[in-house]
């Protein structure tokens, strides 16, 4: 998945996008919004296109959800699409590359990121079992998230306190990513590192040895 215009090296891509969201976050405007709203749906469009391989939903969402949105911006300028738009779109992300296969009955991803990506032992059968049960609590935490946000962007009296309760959740799974893998190098004698589990996750490689 590439996002580089051609011909922009990826630090200059870098700096205009931050510069860009920069300018969203800090000045209300329509046209800021507008801008914001098809930027998030730009790069949520690339996943549905290249992990879920779903081409026909990105074109609707570009053309349709593009459209309806930049309508919106003008229109409703009291609803907030910065940043809870991209709340949205990120938690529905996470919460379909955890649930897709696991509501599917297929092997979880973090089981095929243990065998595949971090290449340790075997995995035995209670550990299998505790990777479906974490994937089940990211995909429970993903949609929760990406509810907050629709509410904090339609209802202005309720956006104080989703806020409050999505940046509690979101440093609750940074915390939680690290105490799951000291709970399995405790419990199941595994070698993997959450240290380890980031480098990966960084790396493109990664990602194409998943069946998402």
């Amino acid at each position: 998945m590439s996002l580089n215009p051609a011909g922009w090296p990826p630090h200059l891509r870098a700096a205009v996008t931050g510069a860009l969201l920069v300018s969203c976050w800090l000045f209300a405007s329509p046209l800021l919004n507008a801008v914001f709203i098809l930027f998030t749906l730009h790069v949520f469009s690339l996943f549905l296109r290249d992990v879920c391989g779903l081409q026909w939903a990105r074109l609707i969402l570009l053309r349709i959800g593009g459209a309806l949105g930049v309508l919106l911006a003008f229109w409703k300028p009291e609803l907030q699409f910065v940043p809870y738009l991209a709340v949205i779109a990120i938690n529905l992300s996470m919460a379909y590359v955890f649930g897709h296969n696991l509501l599917r009955g297929q092997p979880s991803v973090l089981l095929q990121f243990v065998t595949a990506a971090h290449l340790g032992p075997n995995p035995s059968a209670e550990f299998t079992a505790y990777l479906r049960r974490q994937c089940g609590v990211w995909l429970g935490v993903g949609l929760f998230c990406a509810g907050l946000g629709l509410l904090a962007l339609g209802s202005e009296p309720l956006r104080p306190l989703a806020s409050v309760i999505l940046v509690t959740l979101l440093v609750a799974q940074v915390l939680w990513f690290v105490i799951s893998h000291e709970i399995a190098r405790l419990r199941f004698k595994r070698p993997e590192t959450w240290q380890r589990s980031i480098s990966l996750i960084m790396q493109r490689d990664t990602w194409k040895k998943l069946d998402i």
